[in-house]
């Protein structure tokens, strides 16, 4: 899948592609084929679409670790040296009733150091273990990984199973096959449960 979106002060933007030198304005190509130093604000947000899943919100964020494409990440927020605020993604802990926002990464890979789009609504292709049923609940399984079954105080709020795993998208030429470990979770800025007293 290629999320692309189109910005009046960005232009097209492939939302997969990871940027090696964070937020700024200007766009010079990279070497590595990213490019370096968006017109894009830390947290910012843009709409894109993919022609088999439709359309999406993502926003823009530091990689705190390697995260890999369908990855379900928590973002979190830190000081810079000059005093800026970054929000930095992470593979999703899930620590009970934490209350959390999170999203779903985008790239193919990203390390630390980079900075990507990360899916914060739409139908997501997201990381999963076990076999999911359409329209259930998201519950936290492993880092970066969620399930249909369910666990006590990690379930994702703003978020449902769309397909089960292992589904075809598209047809023909088009077509994709996912994964066996890769299902469609609709997001609405998801987060995860917070405390209930």
């Amino acid at each position: 899948m290629a999320f692309v979106a189109y910005d009046p002060i960005l232009g097209e933007v492939d939302l997969s592609i990871v940027d090696n030198g964070g937020p700024g304005p200007f766009s010079i190509p990279g070497t590595s084929g990213a490019t370096y130093g968006r017109n894009s604000q830390y947290f910012g947000e843009i709409r894109g679409y993919d022609t088999r899943l439709g359309g999406g919100a993502f926003v823009y964020a530091a990689y705190g670790a390697t995260l890999l494409a369908g990855a379900v990440v928590q973002f979190v927020e830190s000081l810079s040296a000059a005093g800026l605020l970054i929000t930095t993604a992470i593979a999703w802990t899930g620590t009970a009733n934490a209350g959390q926002p999170l999203g779903v990464a985008v790239a193919v890979t990203g390390g630390t150091g980079n900075w990507g789009w990360f899916q914060v609504a739409g139908p997501a292709i997201t990381n999963v273990s076990g076999t999911p049923t359409a329209n259930a609940p998201v519950y936290w399984q492993a880092a970066g990984v969620v399930s249909g079954t369910g666990v006590a105080s990690k379930q994702v709020d703003g978020a449902q199973f769309a397909t089960t795993n292992a589904i075809t998208l598209g047809t023909g030429n088009a077509a994709q096959v996912l994964p066996s470990t890769q299902a469609v979770v609709l997001l609405q800025y998801p987060s995860s449960q917070s405390a209930i007293t």
